[in-house]
């Protein structure tokens, strides 16, 4: 789904939706199709790609799906407009997507378990504006939360979780075995026949490019970064060991300051750190197929910021395991939305494999006592992740490498310093 609009009546609901959509032409990659119905609730306009829409027994679904490719999935949401029976339905559905049920007497917003894909909406004055981003709704618009449903009728609106994390417990069985096991499951389910990843040649993207060889898929691998940056020279090295194909992006001035006023004028608020994370993440998708693979999530489900070994040596193991669940509980906040959009402004799509369900249920199950560790006197981040890595073969060199911000291993903060210092 791209926009969605509720009003009184239905030139009022066009006229949002057209408004609404104008700002959006970079997600418009497919045809598309536009549909009106006059309910009980009001008059709805709904505009989405072609594929994204259907209408059945008077029930609408209209969603943004993203891997795997299932392609009943419109058709099993459109089975009832029954919360609960939404609820079960989405539990019984893999992969990344928001969207819409509609019917005459309800209206169902949804957004899958993490908030990989986006969905903000505005209710007022008896009118709803729904869309992938928030600027183009406009000021008081919100983001719907992970794993919910905003349910409207009978002119009220109620939120309501169809998803709660349920981590099964690891008795008798080694971690790491256990998650290289489910990382080959992903691969095969989540992992385009043939992709494009966002690589620096770390543990994360290293791991995602390895697992597409073992799964007999082909990974193509996008570095961006300034001349003589460490990505650039840790991903040739890492495309070497693995044996696939490369491409390097470097990044001129002009550019990247591009990248960076199309970024402020979408993002609803940011940092320098989400303008030159941002940056990096459009530059490579405009180099992408449509869909871009990266290791995002990686670093908030096994521990790999350095504010978690900071917090395991002051504070010891409970505080950063604090850290840990805060930031995969805000990880939608902080992290997708802004990284979705960059990939978006570019005409492609995001792909996060490692929040796949069952990866990201693994990680909440594994003590973070595996994830974050010292031994020997030395803190070692991702440990479990690591050790998992070993498990299915990746190169030792690969393995050992520490975590560096991208924002800094690829020189993007520091030419966009200089480059906003002088603007």
């Amino acid at each position: 789904m791209i926009v969605l609009t509720l009003a009184k009546d239905l030139d009022e609901a066009e006229r949002e939706a057209e408004r609404i959509t104008s700002r959006l032409k970079h997600r418009l990659t497919e045809s598309i199709k536009k549909i009106e119905l006059e309910l009980e609730l009001g008059s709805l306009y709904v505009i989405t790609r072609k594929n994204d829409l259907l209408l059945k027994d008077g029930l609408l679904a209209a969603s943004k799906h993203i891997a795997p490719e299932n392609t009943r999935f419109l058709e099993k949401l459109a089975e009832s407009d029954e919360p609960e029976e939404v609820g079960k339905r989405l539990m019984e559905l893999e992969g990344f997507y928001s969207g819409v049920i509609a019917s005459d007497k309800r209206l169902i917003l949804f957004r899958d378990h993490v908030g990989h894909m986006p969905l903000a909406y505005k209710l007022e004055d008896g009118k709803l504006l729904c869309a992938l981003e928030r600027v183009p709704i406009g000021s008081g618009s919100q983001q719907l939360q992970p794993g919910s449903m905003l349910i409207i009728e009978n002119g009220d609106k109620r939120a309501r979780r169809w998803y709660s994390p349920q981590p099964k417990p690891l008795k008798n069985e080694d971690p790491w075995k256990v998650l290289a096991e489910k990382l080959l499951e992903m691969a095969e389910k989540y992992l385009p026949r043939e992709f494009e990843l966002a690589f620096s040649g770390g543990l994360d993207s290293s791991i995602l490019a390895y697992l597409g060889v073992l799964a007999g898929k082909k990974a193509r691998a996008i570095a961006v970064g300034v001349e003589r940056c460490l990505d650039r020279r840790w991903a040739g090295e890492a495309a070497e060991l693995l044996g696939i194909e490369l491409r390097e992006i470097i990044v001129e001035e002009a550019e990247l300051l591009e990248a960076v006023e199309l970024l402020k004028k979408a993002l609803p608020e940011y940092s320098k750190m989400d303008l030159a994370i941002g940056s990096i993440f459009h530059l490579a998708a405009r180099n992408c197929g449509g869909v871009l693979v990266s290791g995002q999530g990686a670093d908030e489900l096994f521990g790999g910021y350095w504010k978690y070994e900071d917090a395991l040596k002051r504070k010891g193991i409970e505080y950063a395991a604090k850290l840990i669940r805060e930031d995969i509980e805000n990880i939608h906040r902080v992290n997708l939305e802004r990284d979705e959009l960059a990939i978006a402004l570019a005409g492609s799509d995001l792909l996060a494999p490692y929040l796949s369900r069952q990866i990201y249920e693994l990680a909440l199950a594994i003590d973070p006592s595996l994830k974050i560790r010292s031994i020997g006197g030395q803190v070692v981040r991702k440990w479990v992740l690591r050790m998992a890595a070993r498990e299915l073969g990746l190169p030792e060199k690969l393995i050992n490498r520490p975590k560096k911000a991208a924002q800094y291993s690829s020189g993007i903060m520091n030419r966009l310093r200089r480059l906003l210092k002088a603007s």
